[in-house]
């Protein structure tokens, strides 16, 4: 009967293992990814970003809704009215599709890192290259962790807009006056995204066999996509708002 358990509890200890690793991997990448490369892990990482992204969401859901009131007064009566009395942050049902939505996102991610790396004649391998996403993405985790002492620190009366939303730590801060879809796609590009960049790219490096240089260019190219793609919401929202 003993024995007949001791995979379990193993199996346990080596997923409590890989969940560390996503902390890990901030001061020790290669000792990280040199286990990605023996074994691709996706459900340790996933479950700690979507808990933390869940977090993420409850902690910054009063500052979505001011900024969404201060969507609504940009708009006629009628138009607030067909959107109805919900905010940001998608109540329940969001907190709660929201892992789902991590797994999209890092899904889509490895999707564009496999094409990019595909291009550069390596065999790449989609299921290791969602893992590397999926540790190097807690960089992204840091830097929301940071909008959030921003927020508190500036405090509910400073949110008058969406743009209001986004930590000064950007490329926005040298184009003050760039407009919502604009300053969004610059603040993506911050000390924490450079981080996650470098993260990934060592990563690519040491589980497909590929200089480092080239495997950050790559990683850099496909982040930069991504990006342009996860701002396009706000490319509607200028327009509608002006900004």
């Amino acid at each position: 009967m003993g024995i007949t358990a001791q995979p379990t509890v193993t199996s346990d200890k080596s997923l409590i293992r890989d969940m560390l690793d996503v902390f890990n991997v901030l001061h020790d990448p290669v000792a990280v990814f040199n286990r990605v490369k023996e074994r691709a892990r996706i459900l340790a990482p996933w479950i700690v970003l979507s808990v933390a992204f869940v977090v993420i969401t409850i902690l910054t859901r009063p500052y979505q809704q001011a900024a969404m009131d201060a969507f609504k007064a940009t708009l006629t009566p009628e138009q607030a009215a067909k959107m109805g009395a919900g905010g940001g942050g998608g109540g329940v049902v969001g907190l709660v599709l929201t892992p789902v939505g991590v797994l999209a996102a890092l899904a889509i991610g490895a999707g564009v890192l496999w094409m990019a790396v595909a291009i550069t004649g390596t065999q790449a391998r989609y299921k290791t290259l969602l893992s590397v996403l999926a540790y190097s993405c807690i960089t992204y985790v840091l830097f929301a962790v940071v909008g959030i002492v921003v927020l508190k620190v500036r405090g509910m009366q400073s949110i008058t807009g969406f743009a209001d939303l986004r930590a000064p730590l950007g490329l926005d801060l040298l184009v003050p006056n760039a407009g919502l879809y604009l300053g969004t796609v610059l603040n993506g590009i911050n000390p924490f995204s450079v981080w996650g960049v470098w993260l990934a790219g060592t990563g690519i490096s040491i589980t497909h066999g590929t200089s480092r240089g080239t495997a950050i260019a790559v990683t850099a190219g496909a982040f930069l996509l991504c990006l342009l793609i996860m701002a396009a919401p706000t490319l509607l929202l200028g327009l509608v708002t002006k900004q």
